[in-house]
């Protein structure tokens, strides 16, 4: 029987988000679907896996929230590499771009956090274009990032 796992605890975290495998649609990693490249899901490098549901459990929401948050990590890396390689001597606009990354993949996140909250979905239909409206604003160019 088919699953999707993660190692993170309640839900894909981090660890999904900079694995090299194929996101499910919950952005947990489909048992059957691992790359060779994973160092933490594959069983044969006896990770603990902290997360799985039975494929047809599948909720089909977050995938979205999983890749949002590795371009964060990613833009917050590059942000403490330029600050690294700056001697402080001059205005860095490698460190200017860096940063503006950085900002629009957390503004990103919180968008797609805002958008996929099963809480939100619970709470009323009819408040979910507000909500919708609101990661529309922190967030207009949703098309241009994925």
């Amino acid at each position: 029987m088919a699953h999707h796992i993660g190692r993170s605890w309640d839900g894909p975290g981090h660890l999904e988000a900079l694995c090299p495998c194929p996101k499910a649609p919950c952005g947990l990693i489909d048992r059957d679907n691992m790359s060779d490249a994973c160092g933490q899901h594959p069983p044969e490098n006896m990770k603990t896996i902290r997360t799985s549901h039975h494929l047809e459990d599948c909720p089909e929401i977050g995938r979205d929230v999983v890749v949002a948050m590795a371009r964060t990590i990613k833009a917050r890396e590059a942000v403490v590499k330029a600050a690294d390689e700056w001697d402080g001597v001059y205005f860095s606009f490698e460190l200017d771009d860096a940063i503006d990354d950085y900002r629009a993949a957390v503004e990103h996140e919180a968008a797609e956090r805002i958008r996929n909250s099963e809480r939100l979905h619970n709470y009323a239909d009819d408040h979910m274009s507000d909500c919708n409206a609101a990661a529309d604003e922190i967030d207009p160019d949703l098309e241009a990032t994925r």
